[in-house]
């Protein structure tokens, strides 16, 4: 099938089960997005104006894919009770469903179980994502020093880990589907849920801003289809109809949107403020000159702890304080002036430290790299190196401003 096509029988098939795209939007493969890196999915774009607070997608509870509905898929594929699959992660469990659905294939005889294949085939592929884990050898090269390098590979041996897990149970039940069930389609569907994934709260008719526990990642076919623009105005609206023995039967989560698009336009979700080492990471892309960069720092000993620190030293007073208190020759007393000067010291010299260790940026694309991930790179590297800078400024105005106490005479 054309792009063209399978973004048509999404949304057709969004609309036979009671969701839709707005009349007045197209989904368009390819990016309309400011930042233009790459080209890994379709976007969503205004025929006509649209006035402000226009729900422009809703997707039906019914096509939700939650923990649950992958765990009851996979139970009865793999002839499994939900015990056996207990011990997945929420990670696992949507990932491969996600994943059967290309190891099974558009057939007949599964569709009550994998029941989301319009949506899987509009996906990106695997050539198309762009977060570290699917860098070159030679763009991971070109993080190191930083953060970002070491969560990368901390994250490659915790999926890889969940993958082996899981084929290990496909494949005593079925040496075919384990052959098919590959480390790249698992990636590509654990990629998609950390690049799609929505709060369970969304969906639950106990929101609240103060729910127990950790909402659970879920998928929300079409109101997915946004790409990301930050502080964009959007809400999330829950639609509850019906009381009878489906008490979700109709009900649904919608996007609206509450500025006015102009026809032409790509309409934007917001996915809230994030750092490009998360949008990296998790999503494949950045954003030049992000306000919401932090770098986190971590200090040992007693009064250690791990902290994010933003531009302009945006949430540096825990650290300096922590600092201050590992240097203070007196405990229980008030610091002294030399303990504050020790401890802008101390906290310029760290922040000194990892702003050597960085990774040098450039203008041009370094060789064996391409062109959207050096782009990347740059705007990570340059976001923890302005951090950086004012974090030391920081610590030399503690230094020169700190009150220098009275002599007696």
């Amino acid at each position: 099938m054309s792009a063209e096509e399978i973004l048509q029988e999404l949304r057709q098939w969004l609309e036979r089960n009671g969701g839709f795209f707005h009349s007045q939007v197209r989904l368009k493969q390819g990016f309309e997005s400011y930042w233009n890196q790459v080209d890994s999915g379709f976007s969503v774009v205004a025929s006509e104006n649209l006035p402000a607070d226009s729900k422009i997608v809703s997707c039906p509870f019914a096509l939700v894919i939650t923990k649950d509905l992958a765990l009851g898929s996979l139970s009865t594929l793999l002839h499994s009770t939900a015990r056996d699959l207990a011990n997945w992660s929420e990670r696992q469990l949507i990932s491969t469903y996600l994943s059967f659905h290309w190891i099974i294939g558009d057939d007949e005889s599964s569709k009550n179980l994998l029941r989301h294949f319009p949506y899987v085939k509009s996906l990106p592929t695997l050539d198309k994502l762009r977060t570290p884990l699917h860098f070159t050898q030679a763009e991971l090269e070109l993080l190191k020093g930083s953060n970002l390098y070491g969560a990368t590979l901390d994250r490659q041996r915790e999926w890889q880990a969940e993958f082996e897990e899981c084929r290990s149970a496909v494949s005593t039940v079925n040496r075919e589907w384990a052959d098919k069930f590959t480390w790249e389609l698992y990636l590509t569907a654990a990629t998609h849920l950390s690049s799609r994934a929505f709060p369970s709260t969304l969906v639950s008719r106990n929101l609240t801003l103060t729910s127990p526990g950790d909402p659970e990642p879920i998928l929300l076919p079409g109101v997915d289809s946004l790409n990301h623009a930050r502080a964009e105005p959007v809400s999330w609206v829950q639609s509850y109809l019906g009381s009878g023995p489906v008490p979700d039967a109709g009900s649904c989560i919608s996007l609206v949107l509450h500025n006015p698009v102009t026809a032409g336009a790509e309409l934007f979700n917001n996915y809230g403020p994030k750092p490009n080492a998360e949008l990296i990471l998790g999503y494949g892309f950045s954003l030049p000159n992000n306000p919401d960069d932090t770098i986190v720092l971590k200090l040992g000993g007693p009064q250690g702890g791990r902290w994010e620190v933003g531009r302009e030293a945006r949430g540096a007073d825990p650290v300096w304080d922590s600092v201050l208190s590992a240097v203070q020759c007196d405990e229980g007393s008030e610091p002294s002036y030399e303990d504050h000067l020790d401890a802008a010291d101390a906290l310029a010299h760290m922040a000194q430290q990892l702003l050597d260790k960085l990774p040098e940026v450039s203008i041009f694309t370094p060789h064996g790299a391409r062109e959207d991930v050096a782009l990347m790179i740059r705007h990570y590297i340059e976001g923890q190196r302005e951090i950086l800078e004012s974090l030391i400024q920081y610590a030399e105005a503690k230094e020169w401003h700190g009150e220098i106490p009275a002599v007696e005479t």
